[in-house]
């Protein structure tokens, strides 16, 4: 059991995935990018997510992604590396594919679109624990893959030996302490969503999942310090990429940055000039951020 082994808490970057203009992967950046972050303080790193747009990568990419997060962690960060796939064999494939890659954990969401009983979900992640030897964390994102992790299935996984952790991305203060109350004493429980930060510090978190430290690692580290002012510039950055782009705009930011991560692939929609000026304009009012 990873229990709260001190490694895996903290900030966790849900790493964005980078193109060439071409569309492949550009794994060199990945790599690249993942050493800036390690730099920046960053010491755990989590690709093959949303962030990551795991739903339009093919096997050998999701693969490749981990491989290149681990050698840009160069052994100073932990990578926790995702496996989701429709295919359950698929999935088991890169449950293995993370451990020979050196990835340090794997984190599995649940099925998407048909709606699952808890029995059945507690199949789909016993599936990845018998295929992989790292430690597995359950990841709870509802509004996007239908499935949600009750409370009392998390318990099971938990005292069962599936699950070592779980990521719950509702933003949802009164779920993040069900889950903590439950399972919090046994295993990790990160919270997510980007403008929950400092909430989920102050409540008790072991970690928190973050899409925009890719692009501000060192103000997520001060928020997770408990700094209140750097939390609430985030959420102004937060709000203006929700409205222009989403990913798109995470990747604009991050190209400001010094890290052309290119565009989204279909049917993500490219960033329209209105956002670009919008949160150019924001990140101009706010000054140096990071």
């Amino acid at each position: 059991m990873i229990g709260k082994e001190k490694s895996l808490t903290g900030i966790v970057v849900a790493t964005l995935t980078p193109y060439e203009q071409d569309g492949r992967v550009d794994y060199g950046l990945a790599r690249e990018h993942v050493a800036w972050l390690v730099e920046a303080g960053i010491s755990v790193v989590a690709p093959v997510g949303t962030t990551g747009e795991f739903l339009y990568l093919s096997e050998e990419e999701k693969a490749a992604l981990v491989r290149a997060a681990v050698a840009g962690a160069g052994g100073r960060a932990r990578v926790i590396a995702g496996i989701w796939a429709r295919d359950p064999a698929e999935v088991r494939r890169l449950g293995r594919a993370a451990a020979d890659a050196g990835a340090d954990a794997v984190y599995l969401t649940t099925p998407i679109y048909y709606p699952h009983s808890d029995d059945s979900l507690y199949r789909w992640y016993a599936n990845a624990r018998a295929a992989t030897p790292l430690p597995l964390l359950c990841y709870n994102i509802p509004q996007y893959a239908r499935n949600e992790l009750s409370v009392s299935l998390v318990e099971r996984l938990v005292a069962g030996g599936i699950v070592e952790g779980i990521k719950d991305s509702t933003g949802k203060e009164e779920r993040l302490m069900a889950l903590l109350a439950a399972v919090g004493k046994r295993t990790l429980v990160y919270g997510a969503s980007d403008s929950f930060a400092l909430r989920s510090r102050h409540l008790g978190a072991h970690g928190f999942v973050s899409a925009l430290a890719n692009i501000y690692p060192r103000a997520f580290l001060r928020i997770w310090q408990r700094d209140a002012s750097a939390q609430a510039a985030i959420d102004r950055i937060r709000a203006a990429v929700k409205g222009y782009g989403g990913i798109a705009g995470l990747k604009h930011l991050l190209a400001r940055r010094g890290f052309p991560f290119g565009d989204t692939r279909l049917p993500f929609s490219e960033l329209s000039p209105a956002g670009r000026t919008e949160l150019d304009r924001i990140l101009a009012d706010l000054g140096e951020l990071d």
